[in-house]
């Protein structure tokens, strides 16, 4: 391939054994680089991320080994059962999502070299700290920002980048074989009567697409929210008889980590078949080392929901064919530049925004600021060490 310069540095700096930080908007070739700088350094690498739909697109975007962060580090459900220091090269992808806890047991490991890779116009973690927005803004002798984006001709693209950069998308667009739409669907009703109308006019395979909103919502009441959208999806494609709670071809994601099953929170998929004692098969959208099977006993069965629409915090590190974003006005405290953006990326092929349109608007505009000890950190060094 040809790299242009910002690409050709950070490779560069990556096989010279410098530990660094790659940072890039959609489309400016990040798995990319991630698969060159293991291929010079003839796969003598760790590559992982924080999810494991993340590192199962890395093994096959890159032809390299990857898991998740967890798994690399053994742990167990309780504690990192890996004593082991990493005495080579460690590449982590999507690190925007990676809190302080975290990254530091990654860093107590002592890897030759890391190198973590990631948006910074991504959410950040759920948990404490940023470290890799942090990173990226308070030590940029150590940063390197990819600057070319190798799909800017495609709808989608383009307007990831205008939000990304504060500024506000055309309403509707198809070139580069995607299609972006902002639709004015009006009120929570109206909107999830929109958007039901849309599934049952074969708009939306749950298998391939998804339904991002901002809330999960009190209850099946509260309209336009993760909870509501979920039972009157279900009710369309795949009711169950007799109330039960789940229901072959259920799409469900899980919310906790099962090291020993190789299974982990943000796991998305299909339940294929429920066994005498109601303990669930499912098939997961991404590879696993065995089998994409995995028996979920009742202890799993209680972290998993159903997953037709997802909060943007759940789908970050998955990608999906056609992405319907909701933004409402009684969301718009959630809303901000770096939700809004995170909810557009996922999408491969189109993506619609939707609800009423000014809190889509009005949220391209906010970023949040969170005040974290790294910041505090790096902030007292500079002013003992000036450079």
């Amino acid at each position: 391939m040809n790299f242009d310069k910002s690409q050709t540095e950070a490779i560069e700096r990556a096989v010279s054994g410098e530990s660094i930080i790659i940072t890039g908007g959609a489309g400016t070739g990040k798995t990319t680089i991630i698969g060159e700088i293991a291929r010079r350094l003839n796969g003598n690498v760790s590559i992982m991320s924080p999810t494991g739909k993340a590192s199962a697109r890395l093994k096959e975007a890159t032809g390299y080994y990857a898991c998740t962060v967890h798994r690399a580090l053994g742990w167990n459900g309780e504690t990192f059962m890996n004593a082991e220091k990493l005495n080579r090269t460690v590449i982590v992808d999507e690190s925007s999502m990676l809190d302080s806890w975290l990254l530091s047991k990654l860093v107590e490991k002592k890897p030759y070299q890391l190198i973590l890779v990631g948006d910074s116009g991504q959410l950040p973690p759920v948990g404490r700290g940023q470290p890799f927005h942090d990173l990226v803004t308070l030590k940029p002798d150590i940063t390197c920002t990819l600057t070319t984006c190798w799909r800017n001709k495609s709808a989608v693209h383009k307007a990831s980048n205008m939000i990304r950069a504060g500024k506000q998308p055309e309403k509707s667009e198809t070139s580069g074989g995607e299609t972006w739409r902002t639709i004015q669907t009006g009120s929570p009703k109206n909107t999830e009567n929109t958007i039901i109308n849309w599934i049952k006019a074969g708009q939306f395979d749950p298998t391939q697409d998804i339904i991002l909103s901002a809330r999960y919502g009190s209850d099946e009441t509260d309209q336009g929210n993760i909870i509501s959208l979920n039972k009157k999806i279900l009710d369309i494609i795949n009711p169950h008889e007799n109330g039960e709670d789940w229901g072959v071809g259920d799409r469900v994601i899980c919310n906790k980590n099962f090291s020993k099953l190789d299974l982990w929170n943000g796991d998305i998929g299909t339940i294929i078949d429920i066994d005498i004692d109601g303990n669930l098969w499912l098939e997961l959208d991404r590879a696993r080392e065995d089998s994409q099977q995995v028996l979920c006993k009742a202890e799993q069965k209680r972290q998993l929901k159903h997953a037709y629409c997802l909060s943007v915090h759940k789908s970050q590190g998955s990608q999906f064919r056609r992405v319907f974003v909701i933004s409402l006005n009684k969301n718009a405290r959630m809303l901000d530049r770096p939700l809004l953006y995170t909810a557009v990326t996922r999408a491969k092929k189109g993506c619609v925004v939707c609800g009423q349109l000014e809190s889509f608007y009005q949220g391209i505009q906010k970023t949040k600021q969170r005040t974290t000890l790294l910041q505090t950190l790096i902030t007292k060094q500079k002013e003992v060490i000036p450079c």
